[in-house]
């Protein structure tokens, strides 16, 4: 089956870096739900920007990079439900009524494939909690897996993807039980077996040190589906990346798109980047 018959909910989405992903992989997202304002502005631009592409209309998008229209203008070039895929949510007990009423309407009775996501990091991270006088425990924070099981019960997709940092393996509750282990037990519960790695960002790709938990879960009862990831290792440092940035002093700059360098190597174009 081709990748773009397979669709997606994106959780906790932030500004999309999960989604950006899975699109460029072939997969369409069905929305993302997401608290910070900011972040689904952010969300909705590339929602904009991904249908414009889809329909050969990339020009239009690059009008509105060098300001000749507003967001407002660029949102309303793309229908409507494209736009009110992005749900500006918290994800509670509250809530979720409405949040599933709108996805229902979104999917129009579409079996909904995979749902992917990662609650905000904080509370389990080595830094967060060393900051914080309980040790992050009792944040609510900690327990926003729960509503992710939720989801999983209501739609009852194929996989999914839960990726957090790796202070979650240590992370535990005031009776001293491990976030990690209920939560596993909680989408087991809720009819998927999980299988996670450890990955290191530097072996696919990223010029940049960072461990990341990439849990994946599969409805049933079998094991053994856990991908194999290819590894991508590279030279290349921060300062490769930014090469073709123009120098500028404090206080220069703009948001706006500006004229790039020369560039001679390799990485940004087999990245994507240069595009």
């Amino acid at each position: 089956m081709n990748n773009n018959n397979y669709c997606f909910l994106d959780l906790f989405a932030g500004a999309g870096g999960l989604s950006e992903g899975f699109i460029k992989a072939g997969y369409s997202s069905v929305a993302h739900v997401e608290l910070s304002k900011a972040a689904c502005n952010t969300l909705k631009t590339r929602t904009a920007f991904h249908w414009l592409k889809k329909h050969n209309r990339e020009s239009e998008y690059y009008d509105y990079l060098y300001r000749k229209m507003t967001r407002t203008q660029l949102y309303n070039l793309i229908p409507r439900s494209e736009i009110h895929s992005v749900i500006n949510a918290e994800i509670g007990e509250n809530s979720l009524p409405e949040i599933f009423n709108h996805i229902d309407e979104l999917l129009c009775g579409k079996k909904l494939d995979l749902i992917i996501g990662g609650p905000p990091c904080q509370a389990y991270s080595m830094v967060g909690r060393n900051r914080h006088k309980r040790k992050m425990q009792g944040d609510k924070r900690n327990f926003l897996y729960i509503y992710y099981a939720d989801f999983l019960k209501k739609y009852k997709p194929r996989y999914f993807l839960f990726e957090n940092v790796m202070g979650l393996l240590s992370a535990r509750s005031i009776k001293e039980e491990y976030y990690f282990e209920d939560m596993r037990n909680l989408f087991r519960a809720a009819g998927y077996e999980t299988e996670y790695k450890i990955l290191k960002t530097e072996n696919h790709g990223v010029p940049q040190t960072r461990k990341r938990i990439i849990l994946v879960g599969k409805r049933g009862k079998k094991t053994g589906f856990y991908p194999n990831i290819k590894l991508w290792n590279h030279n290349e440092t921060i300062a490769d990346i930014f090469r073709d940035l123009p120098c500028l002093h404090a206080g220069q700059g703009s948001s706006s798109p500006c004229e790039m360098g020369e560039y001679f190597g390799k990485y940004l174009y087999e990245t994507g980047i240069k595009e």
